[in-house]
């Protein structure tokens, strides 16, 4: 007959368990349906223009970057590009690799504290202008220009 578990064993295998989950759209209200932690949509491809050494985005056309908060992911496998675009202020746009330097798992704009975070369970935080806020991650996240023009994003590759 198996042993049963200790309070402890109980304990630490429920935290272990929990602390694998993402939890954070589960507290978001209807108030707040652009959350973009562990849910950041992929950039509307009609929006999108690309070039062979820069991209440039409708805003009126990428709807998933409409409202200050915002962010959606930009990824060109053929390139092997892949980037976070996230709307921090008006007529404020940043560009950033979306993968982590530590693990190269995939990064969420964090609306409310403005950074990025890894969603690895380690994770590494990130400023908008991709120096490392919290480790694990090495070095920070690689940076891209980015020029607003009336409706219309550049992005130097």
């Amino acid at each position: 007959m198996p042993q049963p578990l200790t309070r402890r064993q109980l304990l630490v295998g429920s935290a272990a368990a929990l602390g694998s989950v993402c939890l954070c759209g589960a507290s978001r209200g209807e108030e707040d349906p652009c959350s973009t932690c562990c849910t950041t949509p992929d950039l509307e491809p009609k929006s999108v223009t690309l070039y062979e050494k820069s991209i440039t985005v409708d805003l009126a056309k990428a709807t998933s970057l409409k409202k200050v908060g915002s962010a959606a992911y930009l990824v060109d496998k053929s390139r092997g590009l892949e980037l976070i675009l996230v709307h921090s202020e008006r007529n404020r746009y940043a560009a950033l690799s979306r993968l982590c330097t530590h693990a190269e798992r995939h990064i969420s704009y964090i609306r409310t504290r403005r950074v990025l975070m890894c969603n690895n369970a380690n994770h590494s935080v990130f400023g908008l202008d991709g120096a490392v806020v919290k480790g694990p991650a090495p070095k920070p996240l690689r940076c891209y220009a980015v020029k607003v023009s009336k409706s219309r994003l550049d992005i130097s590759l």
